[in-house]
């Protein structure tokens, strides 16, 4: 496994080098999410995994209040836990 820190949307990869892309609360922080979307799949080989965290809000009345209520209630103390 190799960790690297790099533009999301030029990355220092040939194109079909990898098996998997995860990127986490990176997208919204892009200039272009179009060209970070296609490099990472340009990186990817056939079959590789694209994995995306991000938190956005919820359009849909009603389970935008559930969400706010998970994402300030759960998530945190959930998080202490995975991060310790």
């Amino acid at each position: 496994v190799m960790y690297v820190q790099a533009n999301a949307e030029s990355l220092p990869y040939r194109d079909n080098t990898s098996d998997f892309y995860t990127i986490s609360f990176g997208i919204r922080n892009v200039d272009n999410k179009q060209n970070a979307l296609n490099e990472a799949f340009r990186v990817l080989k056939p079959g590789g995994r694209f994995l995306c965290l991000e938190f956005s809000r919820v359009q849909v009345p009603l389970f935008d209040k559930v969400y706010e209520v998970y994402s300030d209630n759960v998530v945190p103390p959930l998080g202490r836990v995975v991060a310790g």
